[in-house]
């Protein structure tokens, strides 16, 4: 496909398939599209039109001149373009990665002077282009098999290398009950080196605290957040990461988003969810973003606590700030020790309560 774009007037040009009239072309089944290519240097557009409504989605793409390419396109990545005017971005359609595309209408590759809402076109203006193309298929990406619920502070614990580091963190760091923090992050090593496509979920606190309210949930990695979270935000967490790719190799730690301003009617919806898991890097490239690397996994400190030392961090302002939060509340594995309690903090000493 070849030709000279004429700017006067237009500034774009169009390849695209006949309608699939007697033919269902179904891209239900697919995460992707990849496109085999020799490009010109040019900046390209993939339209997807899909038979309901003929809602438009497009993703732009570079090419490098003469070099044959695989370019992979994810259905998240496309955008939804008005009805009446193609070149300008519906902010309310739903995402191509939800939609239905059991029943496309046509596919089209465009090359233009315009990226979207008539912004110029980022690689300049085409003038010349050549675009080789010999195979355009779908593609599927692995979701997890294998999703894993452990905690946010398991991982900070394993970076500690001496008793001042761990001084120095936060109680449930100080604290480390019964060497839970190392061996969760143990079963962490056993999940990614297990070969499966995983997904592990680090909750921050679990509350009880406004079960009835939604909050948006602020995904992060390199465990260095604190903070409180639902059971059933946790529960929705899971579900949203079992059915997308785009939380495959990621582990990562979850809490409400502490600004009031941000409760949304909608915070567990899907697309916010799986925009979170967007925004998130693989475990084997955290190194991209600046993360810490994984640290390997390590034994529980020899010796415990003294009950002196317990006693110091059950004092500390934000233990108790915690537990005035939720008054009668000890959380642990969501044992119940008081009547109508779902404890917040608690520490356990020869099988009993340490208030």
């Amino acid at each position: 496909w070849s030709g000279k774009v004429i700017s006067e007037g237009g500034g774009f040009c169009g390849l695209r398939t006949k309608d699939f009239e007697n033919t269902t072309l179904s891209l239900q089944d697919y995460d992707a599209l990849k496109i085999r290519l020799k490009g010109d240097g040019n900046r390209y557009k993939m339209t997807i039109a899909l038979r309901d409504g003929y809602t438009r989605y497009q993703h732009p793409f570079d090419t490098q001149k003469g070099v044959d390419q695989d370019i992979v396109l994810n259905f998240e990545d496309f955008v939804g373009l008005q009805t009446s005017n193609a070149n300008f971005v519906n902010y309310s359609c739903i995402p191509l990665s939800q939609a239905d595309r059991s029943d496309v209408a046509f596919v089209n590759l465009v090359v233009s002077k315009f990226e979207f809402n008539g912004y110029s076109n980022a690689a300049g203006t085409p003038e010349e282009f050549s675009l080789t193309v010999s195979e355009i298929q779908g593609i599927k990406k692995p979701k997890p098999q294998l999703v894993l619920v452990t905690s946010a502070s398991c991982e900070r614990n394993s970076r500690l290398m001496n008793a001042e580091e761990r001084e120095a963190d936060i109680p449930i760091v100080k604290l480390n009950p019964n060497g839970i923090l190392n061996w969760k992050y143990k079963g962490e090593y056993a999940v990614r080196d297990s070969g499966f496509p995983y997904s592990i979920v680090r909750p921050c606190g679990l509350t009880t605290q406004n079960e009835t309210d939604t909050f948006n949930l602020e995904l992060q990695q390199g465990d260095f957040i604190s903070g409180a979270i639902s059971r059933n935000e946790v529960a929705s967490l899971v579900n949203a990461a079992l059915s997308s790719h785009l939380s495959t190799g990621k582990t990562f730690e979850a809490r409400r988003a502490e600004a009031k301003v941000v409760k949304t009617n909608d915070p567990l919806g899907k697309t916010a969810l799986l925009n979170g898991f967007q925004n998130l890097v693989t475990d084997y490239d955290r190194h991209l973003r600046g993360l810490p690397v994984l640290a390997p996994p390590v034994d529980p400190p020899a010796e415990p606590l003294s009950e002196e030392e317990q006693t110091k961090v059950l004092n500390d302002p934000r233990v108790k700030e915690q537990r005035k939060r939720e008054p009668g509340a000890q959380q642990v594995a969501g044992r119940d020790d008081a009547e109508k309690a779902s404890p917040a903090f608690v520490v356990y000493r020869n099988g009993q309560v340490v208030t």
